[in-house]
């Protein structure tokens, strides 16, 4: 079973509509590959649950979330090496967080250009995800039909 990690700052809203999404698509085309998501500050946050703007989005993409009354995880809780690829959601924001993070600082991690609540719109920024989404679970798809 391939596995991808999702990582934002408080694992309540790029990172929980990333997974939620993923495992919709992969599991509508069958593909053998789940994802997760953590926070590297999970804990310094009140909320602790998925963010209700990414409940709305995730409606609006007809998804019924799976962890929707799960608590956010963080990164340290999780053994990494179980993970084939790990992304985190804002390079200019997580990078350096991951930079001193003791579990992930010498680790591969991608980054894609997720900007946060409130410097862009959820009514942007998730879409550009579900997006980004879409176009990792085509990659991945593609990559497993080759091994």
């Amino acid at each position: 079973m391939h596995k991808v990690l999702f990582v934002c700052t408080a694992n309540i809203f790029r990172s929980r509509f990333s997974e939620e999404v993923y495992n919709h698509l992969t599991s509508q085309k069958n593909i053998p590959s789940k994802a997760f998501s953590a926070g590297l500050k999970v804990g310094v946050y009140r909320t602790r649950k998925i963010y209700g703007k990414a409940l709305e989005q995730l409606d609006h993409f007809d998804i019924k979330p799976i962890r929707k009354n799960e608590l956010s995880v963080h990164v340290d809780d999780l053994s990494l090496s179980d993970f084939n690829i790990i992304i985190c959601m804002d390079e200019k924001e997580h990078k350096p967080m991951v930079k001193v993070n003791q579990k992930l600082k010498y680790i591969d991690v991608k980054y894609w250009n997720i900007v946060d609540e409130p410097k862009v719109s959820s009514n942007i920024s998730l879409p550009n995800c579900y997006r980004k989404v879409e176009k990792l679970v085509y990659q991945i798809a593609q990559e497993l039909k080759q091994k």
